[in-house]
């Protein structure tokens, strides 16, 4: 577990000096997969990691489809800075394990027992009002940004620049 905490904390780290949308979104899907094989085995149940990891998961390759669109030719390179800062934050890290063995002990001598815990809890009454809204958020911000983008115009264009651009160059 304290492996998985030294992972987690280098991607951090090395999240900061990237500037390639790609890459970004790598470290981000290797963020994901951690933090829900973490969450995974504090609770007991692999259920609430399973569903963060289909959602990020989703929305990293939305994000994939849409650099791929607008950035299809451009070259990817890994950088060596990268590899440096992320072998020396994993050997720094490495070397603070008593740390990281502390708070893994903190972490099991909490109260939540297994039997104890269910994902009922999650939505209870007093957390109720805040999913709700979270909810309308979310559809709000859905409604918005779907008002705001225009189907003709950035690099997702629809079949409309295709009709014009076929009826322009035909000879007849």
């Amino acid at each position: 577990m304290s492996l998985l905490f030294m992972i987690l904390a280098s991607l951090s780290i090395s999240f900061m000096w990237l500037k390639h949308p790609l890459s970004m979104g790598c470290i981000l899907i290797c963020q994901t997969l951690v933090i829900a094989i973490l969450s995974g085995m504090m609770l007991g149940s692999f259920l609430f990691s399973y569903i963060i990891t289909i959602i990020m998961l989703s929305g990293a390759l939305v994000l994939f489809i849409y650099m791929a669109s607008v950035a299809s030719n451009e070259k990817f390179q890994t950088p060596v800075k990268l590899i440096s800062v992320f072998l020396i934050s994993m050997i720094t890290i490495s070397m603070m394990e008593e740390n990281l063995n502390y708070l893994q002990g903190s972490m099991s001598d909490a109260t939540i027992l297994p039997e104890t815990m269910s994902l009922m809890k999650l939505f209870n009454n007093l957390s109720a009002y805040i999913t709700i809204m979270m909810i309308m958020y979310l559809l709000l911000t859905m409604i918005v940004i779907t008002n705001i983008s225009s189907v003709t115009e950035g690099p997702l264009r629809t079949k409309i620049y295709e009709q014009t651009y076929t009826q322009n160059t035909s000879p007849y």
